[in-house]
């Protein structure tokens, strides 16, 4: 009896342990985003993109801390995998470097695994001065 008192109670402070800690939040993560990042640019240059997740109760899911990406002339564009929670909010931004021409556009498109396109934003080179452009959406 007191073994079967005691595996009881392992057993329900560890799903309570597991609550706590989030292990029962556990969600499918599904195939990525892609996030697209170009720049129009006569030189090389690094751009930085980073993307963060917010889950429909508010919680802040894994990221994606500033990355360089080479851009060029010859390789103004740049496709990358951005995953994600199913379900989640997911927000990306690209910046170039402060000392870029500010004729220079930046520009991001968030696209689901499906094909559909959850935003386009770009800097605006003949607007006031925008150090990024910002794509989100959920899915």
């Amino acid at each position: 009896m007191t073994r079967t008192l005691v595996t009881g109670l392992a057993a329900l402070c560890g799903a309570g342990a597991c609550l706590l800690a989030g292990c029962a939040a556990v969600t499918d993560s599904g195939p990525p985003n892609t996030l697209t990042v170009s720049a129009e640019t006569g030189t090389p240059m690094t751009v930085w993109f980073d993307v963060r997740q917010r889950s429909p109760s508010g919680l802040t899911g894994e990221g994606i801390d500033a990355t360089p990406v080479e851009l060029s002339p010859e390789r103004p564009t740049a496709v990358l995998p951005v995953p994600h929670e199913n379900g989640n909010w997911v927000w990306a931004r690209v910046a170039g470097p402060p000392d870029r021409n500010p004729r220079t556009t930046l520009s991001c498109e968030l696209r689901a695994p499906d094909g559909r396109v959850f935003a386009v934003d770009a800097t605006d080179p003949l607007g006031p001065s925008s150090d990024e452009a910002a794509c989100g959406g959920a899915g």
